[in-house]
């Protein structure tokens, strides 16, 4: 498995993406800088956050909720076999 230490992240608002993964306390993770780059097609990634415990999902899903963060799916308890 391949693993990261940090991303950065390109927005077009800096201030409101450092505050977002500030409340989730990945702001030592996750960088992030300004663009307004026009861009074609598509620029899209996901990046997956692993937690030790299904308790700790609800609550990294009510800090995204609380800074700001729209629910597109709702979390799933994924179990181990």
């Amino acid at each position: 498995m391949t693993s990261f230490e940090s991303v950065t992240l390109e927005v077009p608002d800096p201030t409101a993406a450092a505050a977002f993964y500030k409340a989730f306390g990945l702001d030592s993770y996750v960088n992030v800088r300004a663009s307004d780059a026009t861009t074609t097609g598509f620029r899209g990634f996901a990046l997956s956050l692993v937690v030790s415990q299904p308790g700790n999902v609800d609550a990294f899903v009510t800090a995204a909720l609380d800074a700001g963060a729209t629910t597109l799916k709702p979390s799933t308890p994924r179990r181990r076999p």
